[in-house]
């Protein structure tokens, strides 16, 4: 099978090149990994599309990862990734992280979910989707903007290709995008109208058979797995569970055994809410928390927090300054 995919356009970048020895540039190939199953996986390299069987020798490899392989197609050795999403994905260069500006809006959502793509090593920006559907965009905004000076937010219709705009300098020729957010946040809606061509017959270009990886207009690549779209925090440590102690007392009170803390009657939080008696922001970092751990099928899964945007691009911030000026 012949490609018409360059590594550039499969996501090559510098990084990789200077883990490349004298034999693997005159004699050796280069791959990427577009999916896997549990008994092999899918690669892709400027010569085609090829499988690898899994065995006992096989490293683990992820979707995103790049490897060095012989004329064959056997594999030589993996390497190092710039950015990894533990056991799920590696090489994602930036990450939109969505929350909906309506009444899903959560910024302890948003931290959780600063804090993993932190963790992993990949660049964060904060889209919020539905401006249209919200008066108070520019102060739910503000109130993410101070999660930390550098951070790049954007506030979106993600159904208007206009409105989108604003995401262009992320989306260049190479660059590899993935998105995290809860259900209705506006993630599909995205994918569909940036992937959308001023020819509407055009097909998508998918990285391979899976589709994956698939190829914007823009020229950058989108990893899109269902493990990326339902990451998940684990479990509760002891130390989360000894910050929400008090919490965990209270629940003691509820009048029904399983309540869930949203408008219950007899629910001893909220009424500790009602009385100002506990901050309103540590029982929904404790709420997304519980609900993550005991309940799979909650609408809003929580994902995790902090800060780590090794490049916020000058214009980005240019842009930011001038608007506050």
């Amino acid at each position: 099978m012949t490609s018409s995919f360059t590594l550039l356009d499969l996501g090559w970048q510098a990084y990789f090149q200077q883990q490349l020895s004298l034999d693997d540039l005159e004699s050796n190939r280069i791959a990427r990994i577009c999916s896997h199953n549990d008994s092999q996986y899918e690669l892709i390299s400027e010569f085609g599309l090829f499988t690898l069987d899994k065995s006992l020798n096989t490293p683990n490899m992820l979707v995103g990862d790049w490897v060095v392989t012989d004329a064959d197609n056997g594999l030589l050795r993996t390497l190092d990734a710039s950015s990894t999403f533990d056991s799920i994905a590696a090489n994602i260069d930036t990450v939109f992280i969505m929350c909906a500006l309506n009444q899903d809006f959560n910024l302890a959502l948003i931290k959780r979910y600063l804090t993993l793509t932190h963790d992993a090593q990949a660049d964060a920006v904060v889209v919020l989707t539905k401006a249209d559907q919200c008066d108070d965009a520019s102060e739910k905004r503000a109130q993410v903007e101070k999660l930390d000076p550098l951070l790049i937010v954007e506030t979106v219709n993600a159904l208007d290709s206009d409105s989108l705009s604003v995401l262009t300098p992320f989306l260049k020729k190479g660059k590899t995008i993935a998105l995290l957010g809860a259900v209705g946040s506006g993630k599909s809606a995205l994918i569909n109208t940036l992937m959308k061509t001023e020819d509407d017959a055009s097909p998508v270009q998918m990285i391979g058979d899976s589709g994956v990886l698939k190829i914007m207009p823009s020229g950058a690549i989108l990893l899109d797995t269902q493990e990326m779209r339902e990451l998940q925090l684990k479990e509760f440590d002891s130390s989360t569970i000894a910050n929400f102690a008090d919490l965990i007392s209270l629940e003691d009170h509820c009048r029904f055994s399983d309540c869930h803390h949203q408008g219950e009657p007899g629910c001893a939080i909220q009424k500790a809410l009602d009385n100002k008696e506990v901050d309103a922001q540590r029982v929904a970092e404790f709420l997304l928390l519980k609900n993550e751990d005991n309940d799979s099928d909650v609408k809003q899964k929580s994902k995790p927090q902090e800060k780590f945007y090794r490049s916020a691009q000058s214009d980005i911030r240019a842009r930011k300054h001038s608007s506050a000026e």
